[in-house]
């Protein structure tokens, strides 16, 4: 055989087999797989090396919240799966601004150290710190501050007045000078997000107060021709007469001037009397018809009764 008649056909073999390799190696590189996202199930089929490659192929955009399972540097291989779990907005209130921040599902607590925002001891966070939360959702930081204000106030001391019979009325004694004492005053304030919600306040007293004490006189003076008597009350009362009856007062002694007949409800028995117009006397008798502001004083004899007659006089009452 001629050689130049074998040489095309071994070059036409070459080409075969060349393009049949191509060929075996372009269907070799081809992969098929599927991609999860947005409630969605893709079927792609393509050359590219890495999940971040096929992604970028199909033109699905991902933002660093989003999760992509398995990683974005995983190489491809022929039927794998790519699931995208896309990232959800959550709003957060909190110092008086509204913003919001994406993320995979969590804890409230670990969405909030996220969004770098640190939590006091008294801050109240709705919904709670260990709620675990999936979806679309509000959280709310309300700032909880305490404020405890003391304050050291002076107590005035009070005046106590006593009466004393000792001291004529009118006149006045200090017994005990008055002294001021001091309280303490706690008040503790509850503020949420800069606004008082609760007020609570006590009170401790430091130094007790000591009382002004003042005795005012209730003794009560009168004179009468020059002599000054004592006396605890003055009445107005209707007087008569009388004079020896034969029996003896209702205290038991004998009738003589200067006994007085009085109601007992009035004027107890016992008492000394100054009564104008008659002098000084003392009640030792009762009478049927002395009651009330009626008053019979003894006479020596029933002319001086008589003509001492019915009148309206004062009485004292001595001390």
């Amino acid at each position: 055989m001629s050689l130049f008649r074998t040489r095309p056909a071994l070059l036409s073999m070459v080409a075969v087999l060349l393009f049949a390799g191509a060929v075996a190696g372009y269907s070799y590189l081809e992969k098929a797989v599927t991609v999860q996202v947005d409630g969605k199930e893709l079927t792609i089929s393509t050359f590219a090396q890495t999940v971040g490659e096929v992604l970028k192929e199909a033109d699905i955009k991902l933002i660093p919240e989003d999760e992509v399972m398995p990683g974005i540097h995983e190489r491809l291989k022929d039927g794998l799966k790519i699931v995208i779990k896309r990232a959800f907005d959550v709003k957060i209130l909190a110092d008086g601004k509204e913003f919001t921040i994406k993320t995979q599902p969590d804890k409230v607590a670990n969405i909030l150290t996220k969004a770098n925002i640190s939590l006091r001891e008294k801050d109240k966070v709705v919904p709670q710190l260990d709620t675990y939360i999936s979806a679309p959702t509000e959280v709310i930081v309300t700032r909880v501050n305490q404020k405890v204000l003391e304050e050291i106030k002076t107590i005035a001391y009070e005046t106590i007045t006593r009466k004393d019979p000792n001291i004529p009325m009118g006149q006045k004694k200090v017994l005990q000078e008055g002294e001021n004492g001091q309280e303490k005053i706690i008040t503790t304030l509850i503020y949420e997000n800069g606004k008082i919600i609760s007020k609570a306040t006590t009170r401790s007293v430091i130094k007790p107060a000591k009382p002004r004490i003042v005795l005012a006189g209730s003794m009560m003076v009168a004179s009468r021709g020059g002599v000054e008597f004592e006396y605890t009350k003055k009445l107005r009362m209707l007087a008569t007469a009388y004079t020896y009856t034969g029996n003896r007062t209702t205290m038991n002694t004998k009738p003589r001037v200067g006994v007085a007949a009085v109601d007992p409800d009035v004027i107890p028995l016992g008492s000394r009397l100054y009564i104008d117009g008659y002098g000084f006397a003392r009640a030792e008798d009762t009478g049927g018809a002395i009651e009330e502001n009626r008053i019979d004083l003894f006479m020596e004899s029933w002319a001086e009764a008589n003509r001492f007659g019915r009148k309206w006089v004062t009485v004292y009452v001595l001390k």
